[in-house]
């Protein structure tokens, strides 16, 4: 499929970019859009319903058994992927909303995009960014990628049975990437549109514009080639938001675009809530000190716009007032997650403006908060939370555990969908537990058209897993029933 979306250097356009047609099928080929979008007879917004098919999803729902930070914690308080997500998804809305009423101001007039509007379209996309993580989290990313680029039996049976960028989607496994195959695709209309979502929260969906192809040492030469967005197989639909939303194309890379101006306020509100609440999850799990805390959070929660004084002199003036000091250390969190998130949104939404021209141009350099003068304490955030809470001695031995079980469920899924394709091919014997494990997944690998659909089926349902069926599963398999 080549399709010809924005010249290079072209101006992005808020009309195209807001688009409310949505990404249908026809005939097994993409229906681009024409005319009028569909209206809607329930009185609800394209956009609202983007958020509704996002949530009602089963993919959204396994996330509350999915690791955000703390791999199969036993505290019931800390975030799980899913009360995190739900979290940037409430950030997200306040970002659009914020951001949307500087926006429709500058549409075209009769436009009947509303405010509202932008903040369902950041808000859906927020709620689907995490849709396609696997269990065990970012580690558990880094084990697929592994066992795909050094494992003995990918080396020896697919290195040549597989074309080189169907190679590249396999060693080069992405959460983001994922996802847009979960909402594009699994979910809802089984490879026929998926969740039927609307190109402009697609747009905004896709943080990095790009397949698996672009090489290592090319992704620093802009923010959205930073990982895959996409894989091979959704390569059309990619394509086709590219289209549709009018996207500048990424001179120099073939099948890349800008990033969708809102991938920013989505980026931010993902930015924001890990920034501020996962240390606050350090601090219940003693990862990490209150001072510590404190000290990281106080410059944000007290703004260099309105208090005085260096991050250390804002810190202290705090401490010093007496409403503060009588709160206690748990109120005095959530005291200062309040403040920093709320002024963090505030000034995000001032970036994204500021910079609106640099945006709708894919000019922009670093995210939102790095353009704000905030941008360095959340930094700083982030720093400590790589330090203290990310490699914590209670997370790293789950994280190893979490290689072993993802390593042998490809051991025996990968294994299964190569026979079942040798048997389908060359009428080769099928042995009985590649048999067993077909019909585990209702019979999805054999009904694939060939080999490289197989193995995604195969990456769909283990990256699909929650931790807890991962580690249950792999048990079975071990012969481990106690």
């Amino acid at each position: 499929m080549t399709l010809a979306s924005q010249a290079p250097g072209d101006k992005m356009r808020w009309e195209d970019l807001l688009s409310s047609h949505r990404l249908e099928f026809q005939g097994g080929k993409i229906r681009l859009p024409e005319g009028a979008p569909y209206p809607t007879p329930d009185g609800r917004s394209p956009f609202q319903i983007d958020v509704d098919r996002v949530i009602f999803s089963s993919s959204f729902r396994r996330l509350q058994n999915k690791t955000q930070v703390h791999p199969l914690s036993e505290n019931d308080h800390v975030h799980t992927r899913l009360t995190h997500t739900i979290e940037v998804g409430s950030v997200g809305q306040s970002l659009g909303l914020m951001a949307g009423a500087h926006i429709v101001k500058n549409l075209p007039e009769g436009s009947e995009t509303t405010i509202a509007d932008i903040g369902y379209m950041v808000q859906a996309a927020c709620l689907a960014h995490d849709i396609g993580n696997p269990p065990f989290g970012h580690s558990g990313e880094d084990a697929i990628n592994e066992w795909f680029t050094t494992s003995k039996l990918a080396k020896d049976e697919l290195t040549s049975r597989l074309s080189g960028p169907e190679l590249e989607d396999l060693r080069h496994f992405e959460g983001n990437a994922q996802g847009l195959r979960i909402i594009s695709q699994l979910e809802m209309k089984r490879f026929d549109g998926g969740l039927n979502l609307t190109y402009g929260t697609l747009g905004s969906f896709i943080k990095y514009p790009r397949s698996t192809s672009v090489p290592d040492n090319k992704r620093g030469a802009y923010t959205g080639l930073k990982k895959p967005g996409y894989y091979q197989a959704e390569r059309d639909i990619a394509y086709a938001i590219a289209k549709a939303c009018g996207l500048s194309p990424l001179d120099g890379f073939d099948g890349a675009w800008r990033r969708h101006p809102l991938v920013y306020l989505v980026e931010a509100a993902d930015d924001i809530c890990y920034s501020v609440v996962d240390l606050e999850d350090g601090w219940e799990l003693g990862c990490v000190t209150f001072e510590e805390v404190e000290r990281a959070l106080a410059p944000i929660a007290r703004n260099p716009d309105k208090y005085d004084g260096d991050a250390d002199q804002r810190w202290n003036d705090l401490r010093a007032e007496g409403w503060y000091a009588e709160k206690s250390e748990n109120d005095r969190i959530g005291f200062l997650r309040g403040k920093a998130i709320g002024n963090l949104v505030k000034a995000a939404v001032d970036a994204f403006i500021d910079n609106e021209d640099a945006l709708l141009a894919g000019t922009i350099e670093g995210d939102l908060l790095a353009n704000t003068a905030l941008g360095p304490h959340a930094k700083a955030c982030k720093k400590l939370a790589v330090q203290k809470i990310y490699n914590a001695p209670h997370v790293l031995p789950i994280e190893m555990a979490g290689f072993e079980v993802i390593n042998g469920l490809l051991n025996s899924f990968v294994r299964a969908a190569i026979d079942i394709d040798e048997h389908i091919n060359h009428g080769r014997r099928l042995p009985p537990q590649a048999d067993r494990i077909d019909k585990l997944l209702s019979g999805k690998i054999s009904d694939a058209p060939d080999l490289y659909s197989r193995l995604m089926r195969v990456m769909d349902y283990i990256s699909g897993m929650t931790d807890r069926y991962a580690v249950t599963l792999f048990r079975k398999l071990q012969g481990i029933t106690i």
